[in-house]
């Protein structure tokens, strides 16, 4: 008869209780609270709230904008001052170079006190005998002799651009000459018979100069760039 020795241990060995596994806890739902969580993804504008382009760096402080116009008007007084500048042209001693009316000269200040100016050119300057502003051609520098009253031309008739003028003298047919002197410049305009210039109040100082008339705009019209007008004299033998 077979021992029941290791059926009776086998039996009554004591057994471990088996361990499950412990579920894990549930995760909070995500709270749907917009106050507390922004959407991924998702730029808040600095403005605010308010959509669309973002205002400029100057835009914002008042200091800030203050500083920004003060360097814009800074800016535009030296470009005016120094570099350029319009005023509107009058009156017809230029004739038939500039209208009686109606036409603004551009006027470059880089050739103020007759810096880089020549023969032929037009310019703005002090009028010496009043405190007005006058545009002339330029038909004598230091050196150069001109002549001093208007001359005639082959008809008897006065007039022509590239004639002097006597000094407090506008009538025509001499030939005196005069030589511009150190520091000055002889201008006349272009329309002889109504303009008062050099021929009425001598040489001009070129610190009186104010600039070159480089162009005359006609406002919503016409642009046109000033030349230099020096052209060649006809001799009187041609005839």
């Amino acid at each position: 008869m077979p021992s029941t020795t290791p059926i009776l241990r086998r039996l009554l060995r004591p057994t471990r209780p088996r361990l499950s596994p412990q579920p894990r806890p549930p995760r909070p739902p995500p709270s749907s609270s917009s106050s507390t969580t922004t959407p991924p993804h998702t730029n808040t504008p600095p403005n605010g709230g308010a959509t669309g382009t973002p205002a400029p760096s100057w835009v914002g402080h008042p200091l800030r904008l203050i500083l920004t116009t003060l360097k814009f008007v800074a800016f535009t007084h030296l470009l005016w001052e120094y570099v350029i500048s319009m005023a509107p042209a009058s009156g017809p001693s230029m004739l038939p170079t500039f209208e009686v009316l109606g036409e603004w000269l551009l006027v470059s200040k880089l050739h103020r006190f007759g810096r880089g100016v020549a023969v032929g050119d037009v310019v703005a300057y002090n009028i010496p005998i009043n405190d007005e502003v006058g545009v002339k051609r330029v038909l004598g520098l230091p050196g150069d002799y001109v002549l001093m009253e208007t001359p005639a031309d082959h008809h008897g008739a006065d007039g022509g651009v590239g004639a002097g003028a006597g000094v407090g003298s506008q009538g025509g047919g001499g030939g005196s000459m005069i030589q511009v002197p150190k520091g000055h410049c002889w201008i006349v305009g272009d329309n002889l018979v109504a303009s008062r210039d050099s021929r009425y109040f001598g040489p001009v100082p070129l610190a009186l100069i104010r600039g070159k008339v480089i162009a005359t705009v006609r406002p919503f019209s016409e642009f046109r760039w000033i030349d230099n007008a020096l052209r060649k004299a006809d001799s009187p033998d041609e005839d």
